[in-house]
């Protein structure tokens, strides 16, 4: 009984209640012995207290529908705010996850803007530049970044640094007078202001060699 709803239990306790009266109370008696038999063909009158029984029953039918009718739009609004709930959450997710990508955006602006800072520095410290342009995604370029690593700086006379190609156009003031257009692209720059290109793939060995031959450009 406890699944069912209150406005059903009351409508079966009712229709039970007016069964048991009909049949203790109201229901016709046995006919005695001996008592001719009732004529064939006429139709029995209905017997006392049944119209009433009927008019119970299906007002307890009625009670019933009118239950579970109500039952079906509560449970419907039962479900709104569980909806509203999760494009709540939904909508927390996503201003995190725009909030994450702004501060990574952030966060390589300014690991860019310090790249360029380093660059100018050491033009103003007539160090010879070895600036090597290039794509992660070109194995190539993987490769030259990986050699950029290991070529010697001259006892701090020379300054390396891989770059995005992506980034190129934050250069200008070092590829003016270049053409770099493909990565890999190593951009060796003399103290004397005065570039030149490796294209394509290159390793440590000629990387040096091209900053020990622009370190002694110096005018």
């Amino acid at each position: 009984m406890s699944q069912i709803s209150r406005p059903m239990q009351i409508a079966l306790g009712a229709t039970l209640l007016l069964l048991v009266v009909w049949f203790v109370a109201l229901r016709p008696g046995p006919a005695e012995t001996g008592e001719p038999a009732a004529p064939v063909a006429q139709e029995a009158p209905a017997a006392p207290g049944t119209e009433g029984l009927n008019r119970a029953i299906d007002k307890a039918n009625d009670a019933v529908a009118t239950a579970n009718g109500d039952a079906a739009p509560a449970g419907a609004g039962d479900a709104e705010p569980t909806r509203r709930a999760g494009n709540a959450h939904d909508a927390r997710v996503s201003r995190a996850q725009r909030a994450d990508h702004v501060r990574h955006a952030r966060r390589l602006a300014h690991a860019a803007s310090r790249q360029v800072g380093q660059v100018r520095a050491a033009l103003r410290a007539h160090k010879a530049l070895a600036i090597a342009f290039v794509d992660p995604l070109i194995a190539d370029a993987r490769s030259v970044e990986e050699e950029l690593r290991h070529v010697s700086t001259f006892d701090g006379k020379a300054f390396t640094i891989s770059v995005p190609l992506a980034r190129l156009s934050q250069y200008g003031f070092i590829t003016r007078g270049v053409s770099v257009t493909v990565a890999p692209t190593v951009v060796v720059v003399a103290p004397n202001r005065k570039a030149a290109t490796i294209v394509g793939a290159a390793d440590r060995g000629e990387i040096e060699q091209r900053l020990a031959d622009a370190l002694l450009k110096r005018r």
